[in-house]
């Protein structure tokens, strides 16, 4: 059994608002709008943007605050002492931080990768903190989280009607790999508290924020997005029809749920379809979709170049070339000068535009072993605590976000610089921690063990 680490059972005012500040800004800003030309963005308000400070954006602020007043030491408990669940994917990420950040002290900005290898480490410590944010406040992060995606959306929305993105006719959301892909992601959380929640607000709560996601996910023209989105709404098929809680009163309160929420549902699916608005909904995103099929040949195109090209990068540098070495080396490629690799105009945005290929460019073969087992220790940990935490669906949801978070890690670059994928393996974790009862309380808390669980807000499956 795991050491157990010790946990405040309490939390005061002042954490919990810079808890839920940084939680929820993370997810907000993942899914506001991108604008799709300089004239356009200048038009946005402040709250659809942003908030920088040079280049660190405002929830890491936020979180280094409750790291300087509150969490310092138990991120370094955590880390040296072990007793943690998360602790082998925090010591992955550091070190592929710490390589990457090595090579790139020879790429040309060093000081631009010094901040890269700086939030690879911050997103380390947040591993940790999202654990205990959980075991001390219950349902609490994940519900910002979604909130924050919700209110993300939401801002994504009003403004895309604002400012229309019109390209053949046809509108798109502002943004689509990384607002349509959050919202994908939001789909499956949703899932996750609506089935282990015993709240009926938050529960509707979920639903209504599904419905959104499933909107702003739909037309978001991203084939990443509507991968997860689908997988997402098969995930709410599931729980709404097949999955069983393992106690026996948590399954009678979702059969009684279940008997009001699905006729609802598909009396309000079938009453959309079959009007005027339903209609041209479905049109928009079929005319969407056929035109996605119509240029994909483009897309896979350039995409099979990043491969090529980071292989012949790699053939050149097995130790990397560091973060903004990509721009360099990426452009003196044979792909490149054949003209079928996408064309790369900045030496700070250029990147391969997987996660994988990134950290294989910057830190060579030790770079592409590092992230290939960080990716398998974080999904590890995700699968480990939703089985824990409520059986055998826990299998299922397991399946059905782990092949997104595969696809994200294909085909765009910031699966483990965000928390996309680190929150929900921390709070899943968090879960199957609190089921196995595998923790303790400090002097603020009481006694260790799983007896005192109850007293900072145990989530309903728990054993």
């Amino acid at each position: 059994m795991r050491r157990a680490i010790k946990i405040p059972g309490k939390i005061s005012i002042l954490e919990r608002f810079l808890v839920a500040f940084s939680l929820f800004y993370s997810a907000v800003i993942f899914c506001l709008p991108v604008a799709y030309s300089e004239e356009v963005a200048t038009l946005y308000p402040w709250w659809g943007k942003r908030i920088t400070i040079g280049n660190v954006q405002l929830h890491e602020l936020i979180f280094l605050v409750w790291l300087a007043f509150f969490g310092g030491r138990f991120v370094l408990r955590a880390l040296f002492n072990g007793g943690i669940p998360t602790r082998q994917s925090a010591v992955w990420l550091i070190a592929l931080a710490l390589w990457c950040g090595l090579v790139s002290l020879a790429a040309p900005l060093p000081l631009l990768d010094l901040g890269r290898t700086l939030r690879l480490l911050l997103n380390a410590a947040l591993l940790f903190a999202i654990v205990r944010w959980t075991r001390q406040t219950g349902e609490f992060p994940l519900g910002i989280l979604i909130l924050g995606f919700l209110v993300g959306t939401i801002i994504n929305l009003v403004l895309s009607f604002q400012y229309p993105l019109i390209v053949v006719d046809t509108m798109r959301l502002s943004g689509q790999n990384t607002p349509g892909v959050a919202m994908g992601i939001a789909i499956h959380l949703c899932a996750w508290l609506f089935f282990r929640t015993s709240h009926n607000k938050l529960q509707a709560l979920t639903v209504f924020a599904a419905l959104v996601f499933l909107f702003g996910c739909a037309i978001s023209y991203s084939r990443i997005g509507w991968f997860a989105g689908v997988l997402g709404l098969m995930a709410w098929v599931y729980i709404l029809t097949v999955a069983r809680p393992q106690e026996s009163p948590e399954q009678l309160r979702l059969k009684r749920v279940r008997l009001i929420l699905v006729p609802l549902l598909t009396v309000a699916l079938a009453f959309f379809l079959t009007s005027p608005l339903g209609q041209e909904g479905v049109s928009w995103i079929q005319t969407l979709a056929a035109q996605k099929l119509e240029r994909q040949g483009d897309s896979n195109t350039e995409r099979l170049a990043y491969v090529i090209g980071t292989a012949e990068i790699l053939s050149r540098h097995p130790f990397g070339v560091g973060y903004t070495g990509f721009f360099d080396e990426m452009t003196a490629t044979d792909i490149y000068r054949s003209g079928t690799a996408a064309v790369e105009d900045s030496l700070v945005d250029a990147n391969p535009h997987a996660t994988f290929l990134w950290y294989t460019t910057a830190g060579g073969m030790p770079g592409c072993l590092m992230a290939f087992m960080l990716f398998v220790m974080l999904l590890n940990s995700m699968r480990v605590g939703l089985v824990c935490a409520i059986g055998r669906p826990g299998w299922v949801l397991f399946v059905l976000v782990a092949l997104p978070f595969m696809v994200i890690g294909l085909t765009v670059s910031y699966l483990f610089n965000s928390i996309i994928l680190i929150a929900p393996v921390a709070i899943a974790a968090s879960w199957g921690w609190e089921a196995r009862g595998e923790f303790g309380y400090g002097s603020e808390g009481g006694v260790k063990g799983a007896g005192s669980a109850d007293s900072i807000g145990r989530g309903a499956h728990a054993n």
